[in-house]
């Protein structure tokens, strides 16, 4: 009985230390599941996947001008790749010197982060470029300038200030990939050069616009050429006479003209039809007139005037009635006007007797 009470208790503590033992294990476990998410991955930036610029010079310097942090709100150092150093990046990557002669120097004038009240980002990258002959001398220049501001919203992830940063960085880097080779091309274009090691300039001026590896149409060999001999300033422009045309100085011909020869081409308002023959006008003295035929005589200006016949449209005049014999000054006819009722007694002279005395005749 009592080897039972002595081992009863011994077996309760060896109970309570394998549960306690337990319990640290599984508590130190729990604190390391709870540290387990690792650190995220920054990628390292590379840029030879764009298109390389290359410059007709010798060499390339790359040369970093960001003045040192200012403050704790200085944070472009901070990040997984300060922006200094994804510029510096660029140049590695994309910047060819394809020439034999001078030297192109890359400055980074700008490259910060700055942390603002309220967990905001304001990032700015500025950088040029320089072309200097050999001698020393100042041949070209190019500049670019971007800017970008981060702001956390409400739904944002919670990556760290570290994870921003980069971010930051890697949109400002895209949109220096781009706005640095625009001005570029802009102001430096007699400096690029293509991958034959050509001027990009040139190139572009005599590129086929057949397609590539075909060959430039040439014109048939009956076309005539659209390409006329420049004509001299100032001298006259002799012109051919047309066929049958009569030389200067000499007098027309009295007779006929024949026409000109019938044109072979197309017409203007049919160009199927066959033209027709062209008619000239007759020279002048051409017409004249029958023979037997006596040319009108212009009226003499001494003439004395016709006479005027008196009597009305429609009425017959009589036998023997003479409105001019007496003169232009005689007496006109008293008598009435002739109408189909009364007709004018033959032989009646108005001026053979005085106007009191009755006429006489044999009508009345």
């Amino acid at each position: 009985m009592d080897l039972l009470a002595m081992r009863r208790p011994r077996d309760s503590s060896l109970r309570l230390c394998l549960g306690l033992t337990s319990l640290t294990a599984i508590m130190l476990l729990a604190g390391c599941g709870g540290d387990s998410r690792s650190e995220p991955v920054f990628k390292q930036p590379s840029y030879t996947y764009l298109t390389p610029l290359r410059i007709n010079v010798g060499q390339i310097q790359v040369e970093d001008h960001v003045p040192p942090p200012t403050g704790p709100n200085d944070l472009g150092p901070s990040s997984p790749v300060s922006p200094d150093q994804a510029l510096k990046q660029m140049a590695q990557d994309r910047l060819v010197a394809a020439g034999s002669s001078g030297t192109a120097v890359f400055t980074i004038d700008q490259a910060s982060i700055t942390g603002q009240p309220g967990g905001a980002l304001d990032g700015a990258m500025a950088v040029h470029l320089d072309i200097v002959s050999n001698g020393g001398g100042h041949a070209g220049y190019a500049e670019a300038h971007v800017s970008r501001q981060f702001v956390p919203g409400s739904n944002s992830d919670n990556d760290g200030v570290k994870a921003e940063l980069y971010n930051l960085t890697t949109q400002m880097m895209q949109d220096m990939n781009v706005e640095f080779e625009f001005q570029l091309r802009r102001t430096l274009g007699d400096w690029m050069l293509d991958a034959s090691g050509a001027p990009v300039a040139a190139s572009v001026e005599q590129q086929s616009l057949t397609g590539p590896g075909a060959s430039p149409a040439s014109a048939p060999a009956n076309q005539p050429s659209s390409m006329m001999p420049p004509a001299s300033v100032g001298a006259p422009m002799q012109l051919a006479p047309p066929p049958g045309a009569i030389p200067a100085g000499q007098p027309l011909p009295q007779g006929p003209v024949p026409g000109a020869p019938a044109s072979t081409g197309p017409d203007a308002v049919d160009p199927t039809a066959a033209p027709g023959p062209i008619q000239l006008s007759p020279p002048p003295s051409f017409l004249q007139a029958p023979p037997g035929a006596s040319s009108p005589v212009a009226p003499s200006s001494n003439a004395a005037p016709a006479p005027t016949n008196l009597a009305p449209a429609g009425y017959p005049v009589p036998p023997g009635y003479h409105p001019g014999s007496q003169g232009t000054d005689g007496p006109t006819s008293l008598a009435p006007a002739p109408s189909p009722a009364y007709p004018t007694p033959p032989g009646y002279h108005p001026t053979s007797s005085t106007a009191d005395q009755p006429p006489t005749g044999s009508g009345y």
